[in-house]
């Protein structure tokens, strides 16, 4: 309608330019801080945006800016850094690193400084197998992706502070089932993510001459010393843990996936017995043993204050601790008393 003059009202001329304005913000908004007008995949198709969008703590647009970084000859050795970035007030940049690597089937219970300590993490297993621990989690690659040469693969990832781990694990595994499928190593069905993850132990107070809860465990220190705290991975499930922080790392598994990771893994050979049973690892205190026709996994990982207390008086030898850890937590497993 046009007024006496024959020109349009003035509320009709300021609406239209404020109504065009703020559709291009809004449209600025999506294109900068979400994925609505961005990629469904990073990281070569291995990643999805909106798994990887769920990871992070806050919202932002996704993105992979170096892309994927794979290595010549091997379509399961990969890096691949995702980011959450927005250009919202007062935002931060977030970072997720996802790597394949091929690992030794025993690396989730060796400290090397890259892994959790294994009483410290979520494991789970069945449709799939892996842990979540200090933002920080992996996740078995079938069997059929194992080479002879190089072992078991794996996917590894590193996500911002505050992650959600059951969220991390179900990206994990989907990248993971990306990944089998690009290197044709998919095997007969599809890894499936943890529907809830068991909440990681609290370092607790140990009982009084009892180390990690096993009777008759001798404490990898100078007699007449304890630990402060300890912390021990008992929930039911395949796997044991016990942490004595700066002392020693006590593991043991009997899961299916894993036990068949570290048999397929170079350097797995005879090892001298242990308390008259017949063993297989990569060295005398990382073994595989049968338990009433299961194989079961016992490792020892010695932490600094207890190499400072070798030679104090009443400090065990290696040998001595890790045959009494198997003795002790054995009978947890069906490790029986050998025969011969």
């Amino acid at each position: 309608m046009r007024n006496g003059s024959g020109r349009a009202p003035l509320g009709r001329k300021v609406i239209a330019p404020v109504l065009a304005t703020g559709v291009l913000a809004v449209g600025a908004h999506l294109g900068l801080n979400t994925n609505l007008f961005g990629g469904d995949e990073v990281c070569g198709g291995l990643v999805s945006t909106d798994a990887a969008a769920a990871v992070f703590p806050s919202s932002g647009r996704v993105s992979d800016r170096e892309g994927l970084d794979s290595r010549p000859g091997d379509r399961l050795a990969f890096t691949c850094t995702v980011e959450s970035s927005s250009f919202l007030p007062g935002s931060d940049t977030e970072h997720l690193r996802i790597s394949g690597t091929r690992e030794r089937g025993d690396f989730p219970f060796t400290d090397d400084g890259r892994w959790p300590s294994p009483a410290k993490v979520s494991f789970f297993s069945g449709g799939g197998t892996g842990a979540v621990g200090d933002d920080h989690g992996w996740v078995l690659l079938p069997g059929t992706c194992t080479t002879a040469a190089d072992g078991p693969a794996i996917i590894e990832g590193y996500a911002p502070e505050g992650s959600d781990p059951a969220t991390l694990a179900r990206l994990l595994t989907a990248v993971a089932n990306n990944a089998a499928e690009r290197a044709g190593c998919g095997g007969n069905g599809a890894l499936v993510p943890p529907g809830a993850l068991a909440t990681p132990p609290e370092p607790q107070r140990p009982e009084k001459g009892v180390v990690c809860g096993l009777a008759g465990l001798a404490f990898p220190g100078p007699n007449g010393q304890g630990a402060a705290r300890e912390t021990v991975q008992d929930a039911p499930g395949p796997t044991w843990a016990c942490d004595v922080p700066g002392y020693a790392i006590y593991a043991v598994t009997q899961e299916p996936r894993i036990i068949e990771a570290i048999r397929s893994s170079p350097g797995y050979e005879e090892q001298p017995r242990v308390v008259g049973r017949q063993v297989s690892g990569f060295d005398p205190h990382h073994v595989v043993a049968d338990c009433a026709g299961t194989p079961t996994y016992f490792s020892l990982e010695l932490g600094q204050k207890y190499h400072d207390a070798v030679g104090a008086p009443g400090t065990p030898r290696i040998q001595e601790l890790f045959d009494t850890f198997v003795e002790a937590v054995g009978k947890r497993f069906g490790c029986s008393a050998p025969t011969s």
